[in-house]
């Protein structure tokens, strides 16, 4: 009670204090437990300067203001959301999707950190064109045995998302000079595109909202041609065999194919996209698409779907 009663005084005070006293307070409240979610969300509205302490250190700021500022804080408050001992996978696979890559070098820098596997396929990703990330998993995975184990779990499916140079230092056991590999390197940080700001990530995969999903890394894959990749991840996805896939992809069986993109979930924007990519890969004509996108489109209306697996095997046969 005596938390609740000093928080609402201070909530309802803070606005007409001056900025010397705001920050007075926001430091003294910074690291404190004795407060309430309402109070520290609060503090973390304020610009940057002011807020930093309680954003980077605060026990008391709620998950969905968290998740706000991942979402849309500006990368000076996400970098301090990196730096938190508190950060959930799902915060974590926000700020990946979201921030320049001065956060998500902060996150693999952050013991705290928790990476999905979603989030350790997007680094892969950046690792293939960014040595600084490359050598930045490297580090932490001789830092952290978890994500060093997910990184040997994924080295084991073949996925072909794995840079050589880390494939071979997981293989060999030696990941010390892949770690040292950017001494020296300044770290590259967002590109501008029509006066906005972006990571690479956010930029290639051109999605609205900036979500690391399913959809958003099969599209990236699309666009930089990794056929290979889409289909290790479309059968990770659907828990079908790499051949299966392939199989499927490669035949004349659109409705077989269709099936199995169902399967996956993915929207039908996402579904256009594997379609251009599938005939580019083919060399196929696209005068199909558009009708295949709508019944695709109609499919996912419909209401239990079945199971597609075994239809699957037979096509691809």
């Amino acid at each position: 009670m005596e938390r609740e009663l000093f928080s609402r005084i201070v909530l309802s005070v803070f606005d007409q204090l001056d900025r010397e006293a705001r920050y007075e307070l926001v430091v003294r409240l910074a690291k404190t437990d004795r407060i309430i979610s309402d109070l520290a969300d609060r503090l973390a509205e304020e610009d940057y300067e002011l807020s930093e302490p309680v954003i980077e250190c605060s026990p008391m700021m709620s998950p969905k203001a968290l998740m706000n500022l991942a979402k849309s804080g500006g990368n000076d408050k996400r970098l301090s959301v990196a730096r938190r001992p508190d950060l959930s996978e799902e915060i974590t696979d926000t700020l990946i999707a979201r921030s320049s890559r001065n956060v998500v070098h902060a996150m693999l820098d952050n013991p705290a950190a928790v990476f999905s596997v979603k989030a350790m396929l997007a680094l892969l990703i950046f690792a293939n064109t960014e040595i600084e990330v490359l050598s930045g998993i490297a580090k932490r995975a001789l830092q952290d045995e978890d994500f060093l184990e997910t990184q040997r779990y994924i080295l084991e499916t073949n996925c072909p998302l794995i840079p050589a140079p880390l494939k071979r230092a997981l293989e060999e056991g030696d990941l010390s000079k892949l770690a040292n590999a950017i001494d020296g390197l300044e770290r590259e940080g967002d590109i501008e595109l029509d006066g906005v700001s972006y990571s690479r990530h956010e930029a290639s995969i051109q999605i609205a909202n900036g979500e690391l999903s399913f959809d958003a890394i099969l599209r990236t894959l699309f666009e930089e041609e990794r056929i290979d990749a889409a289909i290790w991840l479309i059968s990770r996805k659907i828990n079908l065999a790499d051949d299966v896939v392939a199989d499927t992809l490669k035949s004349d069986a659109d409705g077989a194919i269709m099936r199995l993109m169902l399967q996956t979930g993915i929207h039908e924007k996402t579904y256009r996209d594997f379609l251009k990519a599938r005939c580019e890969w083919l060399d196929r004509s696209t005068r199909t698409i558009p009708e295949l996108v709508m019944r695709y489109k109609a499919e996912m209306k419909k209401p239990g779907r079945a199971a597609i697996s075994t239809d699957l095997k037979v096509a691809a046969t």
